[in-house]
């Protein structure tokens, strides 16, 4: 905890510049979007605009996440149980560096621009085939990505290729260093995504082909197990529910049987089971908790923004929006 006294100090006068529940709720009851960027403004938010001054809401929304995990890189550099969070990104970037390499057509406007390495390195490594300095198991599977995909011409292939490969990398970093309250968060973020996965192929109706799609998609390295789930899946949706109330998400199953049983609603669910883990954490003084906290509070922050900006420009009521707001650490 030692090494982390510094930082977590640091980030914890940070956390009122974070927008939590009540600013959340104002923004919901501003009259038009431009209040809302107005209110933003306001608050400490850099607004990204284009050349006629119209705020651009994306570029402005990974402005913040960029902030966050620049932060984090200078108050702990060489932590790979903070580095880990930044794999997807890396991830994002080779999947879209290799479909615009195969369709012949410019990346720039699918890449983040922050990841562990710069995303043009990742443009080059594609380029040339060569794809050293990507965590460990994402540059293994770089080629293999490459080779299937010029056997299918299924783009599909590259993001169940590379997505495997980077969870394999966070499950690994976490386990590397040795915190168990980063090992914890990052299995069972595999587990959630394989929820998600079986409830999507489960409202496909796909028989036989379902069980296939569901082990190639399968995440490796969480506490529900493959074989288990598939069995469950077998017979229906009721079956894995039950299958999740006698595990640790069994208060993820209960409330989306109590729910619409929309896929967006277990989603919603899912977010807000990983945050109650973070939030088990708030009230820790200072260390490592501290700073992976941060971390997923601007997660969110910059997904409930995305969720109540782009609701407002689509003249979504505001209750519905307000339903789709994922909790928040602040």
């Amino acid at each position: 905890m030692a090494d982390y006294l510094f930082g977590s100090a640091n980030i914890r006068t940070l956390e009122n510049a974070i927008i939590g529940r009540e600013r959340i709720e104002r923004l919901l009851n501003t009259k038009t979007t431009n209040e809302a960027w107005a209110l933003l403004a306001d608050w400490g938010i850099d607004i990204v605009r284009n050349s006629d001054g119209n705020p651009m809401r994306e570029e402005t929304l990974l402005g913040v996440l960029k902030g966050a995990y620049d932060r984090l890189t200078e108050l702990a550099p060489d932590s790979d149980a903070l580095r880990l969070w930044l794999y997807p990104y890396d991830c994002n970037n080779l999947k879209a560096a290799q479909k615009a390499f195969v369709r012949n057509i410019d990346p720039t406007s699918m890449l983040f621009d922050f990841g562990t390495l710069p995303a043009t390195d990742i443009v080059k490594m594609v380029e040339t085939g060569s794809y050293e300095g990507l965590p460990a198991n994402l540059q293994a599977s770089a080629q293999t990505a490459m080779d299937e995909y010029a056997k299918t011409k299924n783009p599909q292939v590259i993001d169940l290729i590379l997505d495997k490969a980077c969870w394999s990398d966070m499950l690994a970093a976490a386990k590397a260093s040795g915190e168990e309250f980063v090992i914890r968060l990052v299995e069972t973020r595999i587990d959630l995504l394989n929820t998600m996965i079986a409830l999507r192929i489960l409202r496909m109706k796909s028989g036989e082909v379902g069980k296939v799609l569901f082990a190639e998609a399968f995440l490796e390295g969480g506490k529900l197990v493959r074989e288990r789930m598939t069995d469950c899946m077998a017979n229906g949706e009721d079956a894995l529910l039950e299958l999740l109330r006698y595990s640790d998400y069994s208060r993820f199953a209960e409330n989306f049987a109590k729910s619409d049983g929309a896929l967006s609603t277990a989603e919603k669910l899912a977010d807000n089971y990983w945050m109650s883990l973070i939030l088990e954490n708030k009230f820790v003084p200072d260390g490592l908790e501290v700073m992976v906290a941060f971390l997923a509070a601007h997660e969110y922050e910059v997904k409930n923004l995305r969720i109540l900006l782009s609701g407002k420009e689509a003249g979504i009521a505001v209750a519905t929006i307000r339903e789709r707001i994922r909790d928040s650490y602040v």
